[in-house]
């Protein structure tokens, strides 16, 4: 049975209670933490047996849905209810497979408990959001496409003062060469996404500098450290970083 959850707190202690420390159950807690069930174009849900047991996690942001399942998850049920919710993309463990979705894509999930073992001695700061949106647009490529940057701005801002959000980058030139950001934070672990150094300063240590600082600001917190990571795409940069490989993601359209 999939049940529609509308306090914050109920669904946040339940989902702590199917156990794990997971980057997907992150995602779905810092979605919750950040935006209240009240609000228009959010909702959770939960999933459970016949016997009432939870068994998984659902949350809605318009039209993208974060899923968070467990072995005991039923798919088939849940891929039914997301073609009824009209479901445009939903992310997911990649151990999972939905059926009935036109296109899906998959990746590496990456983790890390350590500080970085390779940093970088340059200066390290809390870049504009702005100049961040910026950055990210000269890094766009067929894996990597940056939201408008009105959508992007409110988001960010708004997480940020929620604390499941936070930056760090270099500048070069007076200008910001190198980003590293959380896309979600909770109590006990945090995804980095974002990942950006512009085309004329790479390979000068600028995103190691980016990336080393935050992640060992979140492992000094006692947070485990995950990533999701295109298929192909920089895993000789976080090996070195002390990242090792632990799963896949899956995106279904």
């Amino acid at each position: 049975m999939i049940r529609l959850s509308q306090d914050s707190d109920a669904f946040l202690s339940a989902v702590d209670e199917i156990g794990g420390n997971d980057p997907f159950a992150c995602r779905v807690r810092a979605l919750c933490r950040s935006y209240a069930p009240s609000l228009p174009f959010v909702d959770y849900w939960l999933t459970a047996d016949e016997a009432g047991q939870v068994n998984g996690a659902i949350a809605r942001n318009g039209a993208s849905f974060l899923l968070y399942m467990t072995d005991r998850s039923e798919l088939r049920e849940v891929a039914s209810f997301l073609h009824m919710a009209g479901a445009a993309q939903v992310l997911c463990d990649g151990r999972f497979l939905l059926e009935g979705f036109a296109r899906e894509k998959t990746g590496a999930v990456m983790v890390t408990k350590q500080p970085a073992a390779v940093t970088a001695d340059c200066p390290v700061i809390e870049p504009d959001i702005r100049a961040v949106h910026a950055l990210l647009m000269t890094c766009a490529d067929r894996d990597f496409c940056p939201p408008a940057f009105e959508d992007f701005y409110v988001d960010v801002s708004h997480r940020l003062r929620h604390g499941t959000l936070r930056l760090c980058g270099t500048n070069a030139n007076g200008a910001l060469a190198s980003v590293a950001m959380t896309v979600a934070e909770s109590e006990d672990c945090a995804v980095l996404g974002a990942v950006a150094c512009h085309p004329d300063h790479r390979r000068r240590g600028l995103g190691t500098a980016a990336v080393s600082a935050l992640v060992n600001r979140l492992v000094s917190e006692g947070k485990t450290v995950y990533l999701h990571r295109a298929r192909g795409v920089s895993e000789a940069f976080y090996r070195r970083m002390g990242f090792a490989p632990c799963g896949t993601w899956r995106e279904y359209e």
